[in-house]
């Protein structure tokens, strides 16, 4: 998942058509959607929000394409601390989904993703190095 910040680094750092140094904003937010194959490729989609200043005529770059995130309603959240790594986003994804069984929200969230996609959202500087804040997340639109 690393080699995904570094593309979003250098697009901030000014790898882009305008040359534009941005501001990072919070929360950088990664969809996941972990494979059930073989060789175990999970696919990553990272984003983040752009400041209000570039929003009508984003930067582009060969590695960074302005998207609109999905309307999603409803999020099944689990906040948690530390530095976010392949090892511990699958494990706060699982006790998320552990904490729903037998919720109103279980079905749900089963029944959009179909039990595999979900999201995390780092919201600190990677130079910070205590009290982080991260969050895990399943997204679905009917309760």
């Amino acid at each position: 998942m690393a080699c995904f910040f570094v593309s979003l680094f250098s697009y901030i750092q000014g790898n882009n058509n305008q040359r534009a140094k941005i501001n990072m904003t919070a929360p950088v937010l990664v969809d996941i959607l972990p494979s059930t194959g073989p060789f175990c490729n999970s696919s990553f989609t990272v984003y983040f929000y752009l400041p209000t200043n570039y929003q009508n005529n984003p930067p582009l770059s060969a590695q960074a394409h302005p998207v609109k995130l999905p309307k999603h309603k409803y999020a099944a959240v689990k906040r948690f601390g530390g530095f976010m790594d392949d090892s511990n986003i699958p494990t706060q994804a699982l006790a998320l989904r552990r904490s729903l069984k037998g919720t109103p929200w279980e079905a749900p969230v089963s029944a959009e993703n179909k039990g595999l996609a979900y999201s995390v959202a780092g919201y600190n500087s990677p130079y910070e190095y205590e009290n982080r804040v991260n969050e895990v997340m399943f997204w679905f639109d009917r309760a």
